[in-house]
């Protein structure tokens, strides 16, 4: 013969029907039931107060959440908020505890989730972002098809005189065709030091490493 399905509200009533009988003793009931004495006490004391309504399961929710923010509290961070609107959770707690220390403010974290229930948060407009060009010079490709002028950053020499450092180089091999200072940085004076370049520059490639035997 198959077991019959029993739920645990009736067997919470059988209990309390034969705890009312008081034909057995409390310790030997509860061990019938697989429940400890502690249990029974409980269950009794329930339907004593609610009746069989006490005996329904319970929530367990807790009744009140000592880490709330108390109505008064917020109704504060709330005003200071709508004062400042530019102001975060972590600038009105500094100054909610600089001007008013006798109350206990909130964590951050918890201010943060009050203006966000009070909808005086407003979320960030995305930035759209250009993504960077890492190959403006892949059309070289040869030696000296393409020279690049470039100033590398002025610095000051031992004698304290300021020195402009300007490079030319070519795109696809990398090679340094000329470095010189100029006294000003400017095109009048990258345009000189480039003509100024032999024309058998053309020629010149990066020196190679020797063969491998």
């Amino acid at each position: 013969m198959p077991w019959k399905e029993s739920k645990v509200v009736n067997e919470r009533k059988r209990f309390i029907k034969e705890w009312n009988k008081g034909e057995e003793d409390v310790a030997a009931l509860c061990r019938q039931y697989g429940i400890s004495r502690q249990t029974g006490y409980t269950w009794a004391k329930r339907y004593a107060e609610l009746g069989e309504a006490g005996l329904e399961d319970r929530s367990r929710r807790p009744h009140e959440c000592p880490h709330a923010i108390g109505e008064a509290v917020a109704e504060a961070i709330v005003e200071l908020r709508q004062l400042h609107p530019r102001w975060g959770p972590r600038k009105l707690r500094v100054y909610l505890q600089s001007h008013h220390a006798s109350r206990n403010w909130p964590a951050t974290s918890s201010i943060g989730e009050l203006l966000k229930r009070e909808g005086l948060v407003h979320p960030r407009r995305r930035r759209r972002r250009t993504p960077a060009y890492t190959e403006p010079l892949a059309h070289a490709q040869a030696p000296n098809q393409v020279w690049c002028a470039d100033y590398k950053g002025w610095f000051y020499c031992g004698d304290g005189s300021r020195c402009d450092p300007l490079t030319i180089t070519a795109a696809c091999s990398r090679y340094l065709l000329r470095c010189r200072a100029v006294a000003k940085t400017d095109g009048r004076e990258a345009r000189p030091a480039a003509l100024a370049l032999p024309p058998n520059r053309g020629s010149i490639r990066p020196p190679q490493s020797p063969p491998k035997n």
